[in-house]
């Protein structure tokens, strides 16, 4: 049920049976599995045979989100922040009395996108752990939220899976093999991540995307140009293309080598864009994309039109 790269992970959690935390952190990079590694923990702990690939009627509760001893909080549409009133619902349903006298678990996912107030709201929650009960938050890093909050949670840490494990698990999940090592080295090595962006033909945007920046650089597209061409791209994946572009760009001006470029499929490119652009500025609109991409993180309502406008126009700035 777990992927192959979780068993470490598995193996620690399932050790605590006896001494479960009342609040759990998982931590690691979008797109390996934490959600599921969650769902499936939670599974093994109300099935009612304990057999794998089970099919009992509290595992199809589970996958269809709708078990009474579970919550799940997520955000109300993507791109948004988790709000005080979904954490108020937290404090309610685990100081309830269980439906079935067993455990109750709460899954936050991701964490770091709940607002201020909502974190205050758990926060409080986590002081006044129920009984029988355990929070499970998950969140790409633990900087991402509040100390206090970070503080109260025992943590599970994820790392990047080997690559030649994530390569041989893509090879069983699609056919692209020729693209894997790419698309693997373009998400950081998160497998899950690796095969939705082959599911979704991504390449080809992606490429029509690093061509466009290349012209804006040139002067040959406006921003606002761009901006309208991309405005069906979702955010997260116009921001992580920026953000491996500009990574392979100071990675060039720092040491020259090429082994270590995410892009290599543009690496002249990137070369060629390498040397119309100071360190200096470089460095600055990285530290821009950073504040845009932690905004986007923690669900902050921006205006996408006039956020991709302004990250163009700085880039063409950059220039």
């Amino acid at each position: 049920m777990i992927y192959p790269w979780q068993h470490t992970q598995w193996q620690q959690l399932i050790q605590r049976k006896d001494r479960m935390p009342h609040a759990l952190l998982l931590l690691g990079i979008r797109g390996i599995g934490k959600l599921h590694f969650a769902e499936c923990f939670v599974r093994t702990q109300l099935c009612q045979t304990g057999k794998d690939a089970c099919d009992c009627h509290s595992c199809r509760l589970i996958t269809g989100r709708t078990h009474p001893n579970v919550l799940w909080i997520t955000p109300e549409k993507p791109g948004v922040a988790i709000k005080v009133d979904q954490i108020r619902d937290v404090a309610e349903f685990i100081h309830q009395t269980s439906l079935q006298g067993e455990y109750r678990f709460v899954l936050i996912h991701p964490a770091a996108s709940m607002n201020i107030n909502a974190a205050n709201a758990l926060l409080k929650t986590l002081e006044e752990p129920a009984p029988a009960s355990m929070l499970i938050l998950i969140a790409e890093q633990a900087s991402q939220m509040p100390a206090t909050i970070v503080s109260r949670c025992q943590h599970l840490h994820f790392p990047r899976p080997q690559t030649d494990l994530a390569l041989k698990w893509l090879s069983e999940k699609s056919e692209s093999g020729t693209t894997a090592d790419l698309v693997l080295r373009l998400v950081h090595g998160a497998p899950l991540a690796a095969l939705q962006f082959m599911q979704d033909d991504l390449l080809s945007s992606r490429m029509n995307f690093l061509q466009s920046l290349e012209a804006l650089a040139r002067g040959e597209m406006s921003p606002l140009k761009m901006a309208d061409d991309f405005r069906e791209m979702e955010m997260q994946l116009l921001l992580d293309i920026l953000f491996a572009v500009v990574m392979d760009l100071l990675r060039l001006q720092v040491s020259g080598h090429d082994s270590s470029i995410i892009n290599q499929d543009f690496l002249p490119q990137l070369k060629a864009l390498q040397q119309r652009m100071s360190s200096e500025k470089i460095t600055r609109y990285m530290s821009f994309l950073l504040i845009m991409r932690g905004q986007q993180q923690e669900g902050i309502n921006l205006n996408k039109q006039l956020m991709a406008e302004n990250l163009f126009i700085r880039w063409k700035e950059c220039a």
